[in-house]
């Protein structure tokens, strides 16, 4: 690819479609954001209609495209995007119904009744309302004639690849969480066509998916062009921050956090999801309910000094202390490693003297320990030692919760020159399949400079070993008493 030559990198969020020329050397050349609203017809429901993407990576890339240099080419396009959402098409690729978002609900009672033909010893693979085959039951219940329409069953960036070159499939990287469900026998027959659904071939994000044959603007100008696989939005946000070797960690700070751990091969730790990752490493890890949320909702609620942003340097910058507060996040329940729902938060070690700001340092430390929870649990699981963190997201801005976590896993937190990590590890996807680099992580290597590195503060260490071992006692309280009648 010569210098002429760029990706056209996408990443598609929950609250917005992001797209950018990104070039070989992993630098946004343009970039464009269109907003996207979610809309909740019911309680506990969350939906959109997937017309909206379509449209929205259409603005996108008019934009982008428009802001490049005469004679800049498009060599290649990626996507990646939000993941555990289903688009349900006709049989000529028509949406028969909004999209089911991450955040719904509505299957609650049909993974019950299915979850039993599925049984998993780790929690994180369990047949929950956020499962595509729960979903599917509830559709063949609750909507039988929609449901024998049904013909594809997508996620949001397929659903857009699938748009640009009329060829539907699937990421090796995000369905390699299904791979147990192909173990299960004396299905019945509804179970079994539900199921049928998840059967796409699968291509390594770095792998052609075809050329775009859209024919509408702007991608009636780049006929022709390759278009890869892609992956989720968490993979690339990661591999645009530099996470692709064993022993190297990610955290993909937003409004909760997404964690884990390179490791050489796949291994089943309960608790945490295991997936492939690149063509010789996989990981272990997943999502929170923690985060940037928890700061929000610490900021109003004890009413702290300026806006958040500011707060959060504030009390963040704080000399750790024994004294202050530990706090549990689990305010909406807990996804990985726990994976209860019911499970809430706590704050232990109360004092009169505490103010607003050790409230809010509290936090962001407690954030920090569930994101530790993971990977400790993935490096014990995996025999592979954490060596350094890589960071990324709206959470990764806060030079004072970089350090905190540096501080409290005891290696380097790794921050990347470039915050559109999303659309850097889509391009290095797309890299690699170009052969402009032997593989993703030499890609990686090449394309993801680091912006700034924190380092552990050896003063610290032992406090925040102490503060560790007693959150963990706070964890044990909190697990017993939602288990209690």
């Amino acid at each position: 690819m010569t210098g002429t030559q760029v990706i056209l990198a996408v990443d598609l969020g929950a609250g917005s479609l992001r797209a950018g020329a990104v070039d070989a050397r992993g630098r946004v050349l343009a970039a464009a954001s269109v907003p996207l609203v979610a809309t909740e017809p019911r309680p506990g429901w969350s939906e959109i209609d997937a017309e909206r993407w379509w449209q929205a990576l259409k603005a996108a890339g008019v934009r982008v495209l428009g802001r490049l240099p005469r004679g800049t080419k498009i060599a290649a396009i990626c996507l990646a995007g939000l993941t555990r959402s289903q688009v349900l098409l006709d049989g000529a690729g028509r949406a028969l119904a909004p999209a089911i978002l991450f955040r719904d609900r509505r299957a609650a009672a049909d993974a019950a009744r299915i979850a039993g033909w599925f049984p998993s010893r780790n929690p994180a693979d369990a047949v929950t309302a956020f499962h595509p085959l729960a979903r599917l039951a509830w559709l063949a219940r609750a909507r039988p004639k929609l449901f024998r329409r049904l013909a594809l069953v997508l996620e949001p960036k397929d659903f857009l690849n699938f748009r640009l070159t009329g060829i539907a499939g699937a990421d090796c990287v995000t369905w390699s969480r299904f791979d147990a469900l192909g173990t299960a026998s004396g299905l019945p027959d509804d179970v079994r066509r539900c199921l049928a659904f998840l059967d796409l071939p699968r291509r390594a994000p770095w792998v052609l998916l075809g050329p775009v044959a859209s024919r509408e603007r702007p991608f009636d100008r780049l006929g022709g062009v390759p278009v890869f696989a892609g992956s989720m939005d968490s993979w690339a946000s990661s591999v645009g921050a530099g996470a692709v070797r064993p022993g190297q960690g990610y955290d993909c700070a937003g409004t909760s956090e997404v964690a884990g751990l390179i490791v050489p091969e796949r291994v089943m730790v309960p608790g945490l999801v295991s997936l492939a990752w690149t063509e010789t490493a996989a990981q272990i890890g997943g999502p929170t309910q923690a985060g940037a949320d928890c700061a929000a909702w610490c900021h109003g609620v004890f009413r702290a000094a300026g806006r958040l942003d500011a707060a959060v340097a504030r009390a963040g910058a704080l000399t750790p202390r024994a004294d202050r507060p530990v706090f549990l996040p689990y305010l909406a329940g807990e996804r990985a490693p726990v994976w209860l729902s019911e499970v809430r938060g706590a704050f232990h070690n109360l004092a009169r003297d505490q103010r607003a700001d050790d409230f809010l340092w509290s936090v962001l430390e407690g954030v920090g320990l569930a994101v530790r929870d993971i990977i400790a649990a993935a490096s014990d699981g995996s025999a592979t030692p954490l060596g350094e963190l890589r960071i990324s997201g709206g959470g990764a801005r806060s030079d004072a919760w970089c350090q905190i976590k540096a501080d409290l896993l005891g290696v380097p937190v790794l921050r990347p020159h470039e915050a559109e990590s999303g659309l850097v590890g889509a391009a290095v996807a797309a890299s690699a399949g170009l052969g402009l680099y032997p593989g993703v992580a030499e890609a990686a290597d090449a394309m993801v400079r680091i912006g700034r590195r924190f380092r552990p503060r050896a003063a610290h260490a032992a406090l925040f070993a102490r503060r560790a071992r007693l959150y963990g006692r706070v964890k044990e309280a909190a697990l017993a008493l939602s288990a209690s009648p």
